[in-house]
């Protein structure tokens, strides 16, 4: 089984696909785009532009920016303003974390069984929000 090893293994830009099923709303949300990770000297940016099909809505557009940064056997993710968000350990088929938004809870869970395929399903549960977001990538 091939694994990523390192944080340089995710550099390139991939095509995802995203369902994301809201409990809260009673309704299914797709998107589909790229992600972009490139080198910045300190890890990658991770630049996604997606375009977003909410049942009832126009189509939109969505973006989000990450910095990766590489610690260790792991990749620390953050926000984009260098905030922590979570963190997965490399060199293995599944990966996960937790991260705390009060009053809102995420967990994500990585795959990487079928690399250069891989995916994150997120568990997003609170007061305010629950859903279960499912994005798959692969290499363009």
């Amino acid at each position: 089984m091939i694994l990523p090893g390192k944080i340089s293994d995710f550099a390139g830009e991939w095509i995802l696909f995203r369902t994301i099923r809201d409990a809260k709303a009673g309704q299914v949300v797709e998107a589909d785009g790229t992600a972009r990770l490139r080198p910045d000297g300190n890890g990658l940016i991770y630049d996604e532009e997606v375009i977003l099909r909410i049942p009832g809505q126009k189509e939109m557009k969505g973006t989000r920016r990450y910095l990766w940064r590489a610690i260790g056997d792991n990749i620390e993710i953050q926000f984009d303003d260098g905030r922590y968000f979570h963190s997965l350990n490399l060199g293995l088929p599944n990966a996960s974390d937790h991260h705390d938004c009060p009053p809102d809870s995420y967990d994500a869970a990585y795959d990487f069984s079928a690399w250069p395929v891989w995916s994150v399903r997120w568990i997003v549960s609170g007061p305010r929000k629950s859903y279960e977001m499912d994005t798959k990538y692969r290499l363009r």
